[in-house]
């Protein structure tokens, strides 16, 4: 088992827009059909100010590249990004094995 994390750092002040658009893009892949029951969202109480984290847990790296790819294919998915991508300082996507 696995925990995928994308960290993204949100231009200043910019934090609260990028959380709205990932609740967003939590509705919209439920809507669709996608199981979002495994998806967070998580916010900085320390650190870097505006750190918007995504964690997706899945039984392993094929089912996340699965996963990913089938929500990159998503008709909506290019005019999401394009709504992101102005918000968005730098990121990092890691991954984590469920140890316990």
């Amino acid at each position: 088992m696995l925990i995928a994390r994308q960290v993204f750092q949100a231009k200043y002040g910019r934090g609260d827009e990028l959380v709205a658009l990932f609740k967003e893009f939590k509705t919209r892949m439920q809507e669709g059909g996608a199981d979002t029951g495994r998806f967070r969202l998580l916010t900085d109480v320390t650190g870097p100010f505006f750190t918007v984290v995504t964690e997706f847990q899945v039984e392993s790296l094929a089912e996340w590249e699965g996963a990913f790819r089938e929500s990159m294919d998503r008709p909506w998915m290019g005019e999401w990004f394009a709504r992101m991508m102005p918000l968005v300082e730098s990121g990092s996507r890691q991954f984590y094995t469920i140890v316990e």
